[in-house]
């Protein structure tokens, strides 16, 4: 997956054969996915912790 945002606050996702054919329009920077999920107001939620042992 690549992400690439502007200084505007928009924000753009690519996976898969998108970015081998995708146009990025000017003004736009490849970030890390920790910095595109702030832009795009992405919230991560851990996945619930199984107990341990046996009850």
């Amino acid at each position: 997956m690549r992400y690439f945002v502007n200084d505007a606050g928009g924000w753009i996702s690519l996976s898969g054969d998108a970015d081998v054919f995708a146009v990025i329009p000017d003004g736009y920077r490849e970030v890390e996915e920790t910095e595109y999920n702030e832009v795009a107001g992405v919230i991560t939620i851990p996945a619930p912790q199984e107990p341990s042992g046996e009850q």
